[in-house]
């Protein structure tokens, strides 16, 4: 059994592989000040619970979290026995990244662009939503294109109630008007479909740019069932990224 953990900054999603069948998935809190002893109980125990009497063959890891990587590779060693790998922007993945600086992309973009690929073929767009929504471009070969990086509507809804006095944070849902009757409501209805014009507006350049006007349209993170109703013709891959991580892992096998 492989043991996938993807490292975001809102939580750190772990998944448990059969083969390429994705059989359990926990969710924690991103939390850079804990430690591999803190977090690698909790991995353990849910494992245990899971799985008990079974231990994961492998451990593989995406990070956007540098202070996480090393909490990650010590609890690796340390509560697994397994020599972890990691996943990024210079890993060897068989696709190309035609960006000004590889480096600079974040390892989640890379296993989402390398999932969508292998598993739906391109030319596809990947939308992720999740604290920041990105947008990830791949060409019909599988090359990395770039894309777009926009505010998460959660963080923008946050932020909002942060810096005024008067509003409050709300859940971002979508309301049955937009001109909204109370404030709960008028925020909502900013939220949600200034949000969704954003996302459609940014959609339909990054299509036009890329001279491809059917390219499959993926979405995944935290809110991308909420969204993808109103985007016309999207798939829905809520695990994309860690079925990433599973066929990086079977890529460096």
């Amino acid at each position: 059994m492989l043991l996938a953990a993807d490292i975001g900054n809102t939580n750190v999603t772990l998944g448990a592989f059969e083969g390429a069948r994705l059989v359990r998935q926990w969710r924690l809190a991103t939390d850079p000040g804990r430690t591999a002893d803190e977090y690698g109980s909790e991995v353990l125990s849910f494992w245990e619970r899971t799985f008990p009497g079974r231990r994961p063959e492998a451990f593989v890891y995406g990070s956007v979290v540098p202070k996480l990587d090393h909490v990650f590779e010590t609890l690796s060693r340390k509560y697994l026995g397994l020599r972890p790998r990691a996943v990024g922007a210079r890993s060897r993945l068989g696709i190309r990244i035609k960006v000004d600086k590889p480096s600079e992309v974040g390892a989640d973009r890379v296993l989402n662009a390398l999932a969508a690929h292998r598993l739906y073929g391109g030319p596809a767009i990947v939308l992720d939503f999740g604290t920041a929504t990105t947008f990830d471009c791949v060409s019909a070969r599988g090359d990395y294109l770039g894309g777009a990086i926009l505010i998460g509507p959660r963080l923008a809804a946050e932020a909002l109630a942060r810096a005024t006095a008067k509003l409050p944070e709300v859940e971002i849902v979508p309301t049955r008007r937009v001109i909204g009757k109370n404030t709960v409501e008028c925020i909502q209805a900013g939220l949600y479909y200034g949000y969704l014009g954003m996302v459609r507006l940014v959609l339909e350049k990054s299509i036009k740019e890329m001279g491809r006007p059917r390219a499959k349209v993926i979405a995944t993170g935290g809110l991308a069932r909420l969204f993808a109703k109103d985007l016309g013709k999207v798939r829905m891959a809520e695990d994309l990224t860690l079925q990433g991580l599973r066929l990086a892992y079977e890529t460096f096998s």
